[in-house]
């Protein structure tokens, strides 16, 4: 229940910090919906991870996102599949942009819970999201892009990758 509560905290310290950081009379301050498809690595154990997300743009260069995700892992050395749930907020920053694409870091904070099959006793926590994003056709309302994304935790069997294609609509 602490770790619930320790998201809750960050949740609502970042939002409330980015929300008041946004400019005034941004034309690209508008929400996307997206989803994901990728491939997603823990330790030797691989598994395909569906993902969908909410963001809002909050500046030209920036922007927020909420996302839930849900893999199907394999494990060959315990002979089993499981379950891996994700739930983050994640920031996204533009340092290289031109009219039709842009490439963008990611940063974010995200809960993850592990299948009770791989992990009986701590099976979920928080984890820290670092990772890279290139997105193309900025021009149109539905983007398109590829992301790799890496997330850090302490009870995690091994390192979490994460690498796909993304699909966003301008909302």
């Amino acid at each position: 229940m602490k770790k619930v509560n320790y998201i809750i905290i960050l949740v609502l310290i970042l939002s409330s910090n980015l929300i008041t950081a946004q400019e005034e009379n941004v034309e690209t301050s508008k929400f996307t919906f997206g989803f994901a498809l990728s491939e997603q690595l823990v330790a030797k154990d691989s598994g395909e991870n569906f993902e969908v997300s909410l963001g809002y743009a909050i500046s030209n260069d920036m922007s927020i996102y909420l996302s839930a995700a849900n893999a199907t892992m394999r494990s060959k050395a315990l002979d089993k599949n499981y379950k891996l749930d994700k739930y983050a907020i994640q920031v996204t920053y533009d340092f290289a942009k031109s009219e039709s694409t842009k490439l963008e870091s990611i940063f974010g904070f995200s809960y993850i819970n592990f299948d009770k099959k791989i992990l009986e006793d701590d099976n979920n926590g928080l984890g820290i999201d670092l990772g890279i994003q290139t997105t193309f056709n900025l021009k149109s309302r539905f983007n398109y892009g590829l992301r790799i994304v890496s997330t850090f935790s302490s009870f995690s069997p091994g390192g979490i990758l994460n690498a796909g294609i993304i699909f966003r609509y301008r909302i």
